[in-house]
């Protein structure tokens, strides 16, 4: 078995390398969801700090809440320890202390990666500029899964790596659900004539607006959308995808009876209905008890583990 502090550092350098990839794709999403609405919509950025849960370091930073500023901190600002910057660079400080268990092609191109974000934080604020350096992130961020994938062996600090990856996931994708749908269904679009337009923002938002149309066969609606997002057992961003990976992962762990309970109270979450998509407050708070039950998940992993 590994070491406590080895344990630790494999899990939150998985969290935070996702949570990088994650909040670059959703920065992307919202752009391309932005840019699709008729311009005489009224549309506002603060749905993003929602969705990662930065509203109060935001408003202790800056001003106003308009598209620069509130890029800027979600993509670079190093007040924000969620930005993608901050992640990455806490990721690689992480990894950094147990390299000798980590393949070492990775690491270096997470070290390239902090790199590049460090020296270019400033190149993603403007739209012209967005997709280039989002790119450079999930492409890189997707080097290192490939990997781990392709090189790494399957032990307990692999378990570690992938499970604080799944849990960060699962967690943006209810996110995205709880705060941005809900701040979609109330900024004043015509729900007749752009629904879709608001639901394939969502489904950008977690990169799954091709998998959806292929898995489903169905017109891009809410309840098609929820239901694919934290049903989905072959959707590898949706909720129940992750969570019926964390199953599997934990058992290649000792003692992971202890931790058991906690996967059983996310999927009986999961399992209660959503009463009406189109409500936002309904579908908030089914989202706020699902990331609860993830949060008592990842608490229980680390208490077990590390």
């Amino acid at each position: 078995m590994l070491l406590s502090r080895v344990a630790d550092a494999l899990y939150w350098a998985g969290r935070y390398l996702e949570r990088a990839d994650d909040t670059a794709r959703l920065v992307w999403g919202y752009t391309e969801g932005i840019v699709d609405l008729p311009v005489t919509v009224s549309s506002t950025w603060e749905p993003l700090l929602a969705i990662t849960g930065t509203q109060e370091t935001f408003r202790g930073v800056h001003g106003a809440a308009d598209e620069r500023s509130i890029v800027s901190f979600l993509l670079a600002d190093e007040y924000n320890p969620s930005s993608v910057v901050s992640a990455i660079e806490r990721a690689r400080e992480n990894l950094r202390s147990c390299r000798d268990v980590f393949p070492q092609f990775a690491w270096s191109v997470v070290n390239d990666l902090y790199l590049y974000v460090s020296s270019e934080r400033d190149a993603g604020i403007a739209r012209r500029e967005r997709a280039r350096f989002v790119e450079r992130v999930r492409r890189d961020v997707d080097r290192v899964h490939g990997i781990i994938g392709t090189t790494m062996i399957r032990d307990a600090a692999y378990n570690f790596w992938v499970l604080g990856q799944l849990i960060e996931r699962a967690d943006m994708t209810t996110r995205v659900l709880g705060v941005q749908a809900a701040e979609l269904l109330g900024t004043g679009v015509d729900p007749l004539r752009h629904v879709e337009v608001q639901w394939m923002s969502v489904l950008r938002s977690v990169s799954g607006r091709q998998m959806y149309q292929r898995a489903t066969h169905l017109p891009i609606e809410g309840l098609a959308v929820v239901d694919f997002l934290l049903h989905s057992r072959s959707f590898p961003r949706s909720v129940r995808f992750c969570v019926d990976a964390v199953a599997e992962h934990l058992d290649w762990l000792p003692r992971s009876s202890e931790v058991r309970p906690m996967v059983s109270s996310v999927r009986d979450e999961l399992s209660r209905p959503v009463a009406d998509v189109n409500d936002g407050a309904e579908l908030d708070a089914s989202m706020d008890r699902i990331q609860l039950a993830l949060a008592a998940l990842s608490r229980q992993i680390i208490s077990t583990y590390c």
